[in-house]
């Protein structure tokens, strides 16, 4: 009767789920053409010193800015990847001065700093979310491009305070490049989730941004600082940024090297003609020696730009004061809570209007959807698979590389309401003689806490389930837990597991952290981190102490163009272990060696070097752990 009704659930909520998207695409979507290129948007192509672009909504636009009484100051963001992030340290030192800013043009990461500050958001909410955010939560592996880059618009849209550029408290356009028109384009309103992409749209990294017969990619090589589009829009006085990176940083001799310094002589001559032209005030962050990737440093490029403002802040005044233009001081802005919008980041759960399918990659760990998420087990083995989206529904099927021992599927629905989340997995071992898992549950998400119930079945083993997670994540005391409490419905007892997670920062550098993982199941798979000798699965007690240091590279080392090393660190450790009996016990000791490299500064592969010796069998382990997730 369980498993009819399990099987139930799922028919209806597929039929549903595909009936949905069959209609999506018989019918045409209302909600992407609020922003087609229509006459309605009053597209305009604007000559201007020789140049075309084209201007959503020029006129009402350039009526805001033409109605003030004082010059307008027009605020120009370059772009450059992770440097641009600098743009934000540069806003910050201009408000803390009373620098006015009229009007705001953007491009590539000086677009998205311009959508945070134009919606409205509050300077140190955006230097929260910009350095704390984890942006490897924001990225997919993507389809036609390397990463996948709608959550980012998605989460972008959801902390902003207005969700419509033409809503914006300061009037802000995004420059991009229209590939099919073969103009420049200034987008001025729309909904931040459908035009942002359009402005950092590069081929090959993030997917070209379409609409229509339309196709948008980053301006960047013809204008990486948009003091043309301010002048254009009608600024009377123009604040540029310019965030270049080393000329003699990269070998050119490859063939990838020499294209992309071909580009860059090509943006660094556009760009300066631009500066000199129409930019009243150029301001330089000396950000020359980290690169687009170099997202982990997001706090020191902050104040790389806030600083070198600071340096120049008599000089902009007085240029200020020679064009009439008086100091202004800004009104005092909301601070928005935003804690339910990073807990949705943080656990995956913002909601993408978007359907199709990707791959799944996963390596060094396992990725079951039957495994805890805290803590995973080391797999010396790929894990590939696919997995379907559509809007709020994911279902993913996961197998081993051959994908003969097993396989797993799970579905899950996100923002049934607002706090809770759907979950069904499956697993099929291929063996007739035993019955399949399976497993249903309901999840509540709460800021610091997690609560979860259902009802499933493991190695013949049918439970209900209640399962609790929590974290606290302060300064220098981290403690996170995942709990999960089995009813079992023949022998009538409870199992328990619970992974915890405990550190303590003496410093930025030294760090002590331990691991404990208690398991009274036979049935319940624990996750391993003993790296002595091989443990059963159903391992009763484990526990690690960890002695760590960690050396942050002063500038990250990039390799292969595309992957970056950050971090060195090297740590001691103590680990043990104990059966269900508490009659065997091991003790392993050794010295250990781990790094982190991302791909394009936002995916983390982890490496891990151990050497364990294991007193109970009286012999060495050595182990080289790769770990990523694509």
């Amino acid at each position: 009767m369980k498993k009819s009704f399990f099987i139930l659930i799922l028919v209806i909520i597929f039929t549903t789920a595909f009936s949905g998207l069959l209609l999506a695409e018989a019918e045409p979507d209302s909600a992407a053409g609020e922003d087609q290129l229509t006459e309605e948007n009053q597209l305009t192509e604007v000559e201007f010193d020789g140049e075309s672009y084209l201007v959503e909504n020029y006129q009402q636009f350039k009526d805001k800015i033409d109605a003030r009484k004082e010059p307008a100051v027009g605020l120009a963001l370059s772009g450059g990847g992770a440097r641009a992030i600098a743009n934000l340290g540069i806003i910050k030192a201009l408000v803390e001065n009373n620098i006015p800013i009229d009007l705001m043009t953007g491009t590539s990461m000086g677009s998205i700093i311009a959508t945070l500050y134009g919606s409205g958001l509050s300077l140190e909410q955006i230097e929260e979310i910009v350095t704390d955010t984890p942006f490897t939560r924001l990225f997919n592996f993507g389809r036609g491009a390397l990463l996948n880059s709608k959550k980012v618009n998605t989460f972008m849209e959801a902390v902003g305070p207005q969700k419509r550029l033409e809503e914006f408290l300061i009037p802000t356009a995004q420059l991009s490049f229209d590939l099919a028109a073969g103009k420049k384009y200034l987008a001025t309103e729309g909904r931040i989730s459908e035009v942002l992409q359009a402005s950092y749209s590069i081929p090959g990294y993030f997917p070209i941004h379409t609409q229509e017969d339309h196709y948008f990619m980053d301006a960047g090589v013809l204008e990486s600082s948009p003091a043309k589009s301010a002048s254009l829009l009608g600024a009377d006085f123009i604040i540029a940024t310019d965030t270049p990176q080393n000329e003699g940083q990269y070998d050119s001799g490859g063939a990838f090297q020499s294209a992309t310094r071909f580009i860059e002589i090509i943006q660094n001559q556009y760009s300066g003609q631009i500066l000199d032209r129409y930019a009243d005030f150029v301001i330089t962050a000396d950000v020359e020696n980290y690169t687009f990737m170099d997202f982990n440093y997001a706090s020191r490029l902050v104040d790389i730009g806030y600083q070198q403002t600071i340096k120049r802040m008599p000089r902009l005044k007085e240029e200020l004061k020679k064009a009439g233009i008086p100091l202004r001081q800004p009104a005092a802005r909301e601070t928005y809570d935003l804690d339910n919008i990073l807990r949705d980041l943080e656990f995956d759960r913002l909601v993408v209007e978007e359907r199709g399918i990707s791959p799944l990659i996963y390596y060094g760990r396992d990725f079951s959807p039957f495994s805890q998420d805290l803590i995973r087990s080391p797999l010396d083995d790929f894990q590939v698979g696919a997995e379907i989206y559509y809007n709020s529904l994911r279902l993913s099927v996961l197998g081993a590389e051959s994908w003969e021992d097993a396989y797993s599927a799970a579905l899950r629905v996100k923002k049934l309401t607002d706090g809770f989340d759907f979950y069904l997995k499956y697993r099929n071992d291929y063996d007739s003689a035993t019955k399949n898992d399976y497993e249903a549950e309901l999840k509540y998400f709460g800021r610091r806490f997690n609560l979860s119930a259902g009802y499933g079945r493991r190695q013949g083993h049918e439970y209900l389930l209640f399962g609790n997670d929590f974290r606290y994540l302060g300064r220098s005391f981290q403690w996170q837990s995942e709990n999960d409490l089995f009813l079992n419905q023949s022998q009538g007892d409870f199992d328990v597991l619970s992974s915890n997670l405990i550190n303590y920062d003496f410093t930025e550098a030294w760090s002590i952290g331990t691991e404990v993982i208690y398991n009274s199941s036979e049935y319940v798979e624990s996750p391993l981190i003993y790296r002595g000798q091989k443990l059963d699965s159903n391992t009763h007690l484990q526990a690690s102490l960890n002695f760590n240091y960690n050396y942050n590279l002063q500038l990250p080392m990039e390799l292969l163009s595309f992957l970056q090393l950050t971090d060195i660190g090297g740590y001691l450790f103590v680990d043990f272990y104990s059966d269900h009996d508490w009659t065997e016990e091991g003790l392993a000791v050794g010295p250990a060696f781990n790094s982190r490299l991302y791909l394009l500064g936002l995916k983390p592969i982890e490496v891990d070097l151990f050497v364990a010796h294991d007193f109970e069998i009286q012999d060495q382990r050595y182990g080289l752990q790769f770990s990523y997730s694509f």
